[in-house]
């Protein structure tokens, strides 16, 4: 078994403490059609690696940038293809990061229920209007609810949110009462997150001061005695460099609900067969620990000019497992 992962590069604005390689719509508009162009290639020719092979996709993970940047007709079309092109008989588990409530519509939600999809993000990060503003998102705690509702109303059973502890212009009091919001919403995942200056994000210019650590502490102790109480549990806890108060970022859910792509992403428990921009394959050979990692290109103009070199890498799936297997 594998898990797919489908990096879609775009977002509507990019975030301020945001590192990853996305394109903001508003001017890579034009590359969002040749970029599909290029991704319908790569599925392609994953498909019929994992089909030689004898490898089965157990989940599938849409993530970014933000994979509802797409229009309804858009992603109708990339998840069909997926679905025409790769077997999906073994998958148990279809996870679209919706993320930004801003993207969020009911025609999209109707598309990802139809075509498979049963686990979504929406991922407020903070439920203060100021600190959202001042993070460059262009909703606010209002249009977080909306968001939710729809996925409510669509029938997608399973819906994390994400907030952030930690970022500018926050306090311990604001970070508890968006917790306290999250949770009177019930989605069944909720995670954690420390903020992480990366570079490349616009926090590292330090224009607005960020919490001090004890602060962070307070955060992070309220939500887990809150979410404790709520009746989720932690089921996952990474970290990364230059974290906040060097805290971790842990993923809760309600007892079932796990996200079986993240553990095995987590634990580098089998293969993520990575496809789209950004996507990094990540090999693993479960007998000696030995990873190998194929990267794509990572800008959507990169990604299409080296679409045919990308899709030839996919044959280095199949020769791993027959090495390792």
């Amino acid at each position: 078994e594998v898990s797919l992962y489908v990096g879609i590069p775009f977002c509507p604005t990019r975030c301020a403490y945001c590192s990853f390689v996305s394109a903001d719509v508003g001017r890579a508009l034009k590359l969002i059609d040749p970029f599909l162009d290029a991704l319908s290639q790569e599925i392609r020719a994953a498909g019929a690696m994992l089909e030689g092979a004898g490898l089965q996709v157990r989940t599938v993970y849409f993530g970014g940038g933000t994979p509802t940047t797409l229009t309804a007709p858009q992603l109708d079309r990339l998840m069909g293809e997926l679905a025409e092109h790769i077997d999906l008989s073994a998958c148990t588990e279809y996870t679209v990061e919706a993320g930004r409530p801003d993207t969020i519509t009911a025609e999209k939600l109707a598309v990802l229920k139809r075509r498979g999809c049963d686990r979504v993000s929406v991922n407020p990060q903070s439920m203060s209007d100021a600190v959202l503003a001042a993070m460059g998102r262009a909703h606010r705690a209002a249009d977080i609810l909306g968001a939710f509702a729809l996925v409510r109303e669509s029938g997608i059973g399973c819906v994390n949110m994400d907030l952030i502890a930690g970022l500018p212009g926050d306090s311990a009091d604001g970070f508890r009462s968006s917790l306290d919001q999250v949770l009177a919403l019930a989605p069944e995942n909720v995670t954690v997150h420390t903020l992480a200056l990366k570079k490349g994000s616009r926090l590292m210019e330090g224009e607005t001061p960020l919490p001090p650590g004890e602060d962070v502490a307070a955060m992070l102790d309220y939500a887990w005695a809150a979410l404790r109480e709520s009746g989720q549990i932690p089921y996952y806890l990474y970290r990364q460099k230059y974290m906040s108060g060097s805290f971790e970022n842990v993923g809760w859910c309600l007892p079932g609900t796990e996200s079986l792509y993240n553990i095995c992403m987590m634990e580098e428990l089998h293969t993520i067969v990575s496809l789209g921009g950004g996507g990094v394959t990540k090999l693993v050979d479960r007998h000696t620990g030995y990873i190998q990692r194929v990267a794509n290109a990572k800008y959507p103009q990169e990604y299409i000019q080296k679409i045919d070199a990308i899709c030839a890498d996919k044959a280095r799936v199949a020769e791993f497992c027959r090495q390792h297997g």
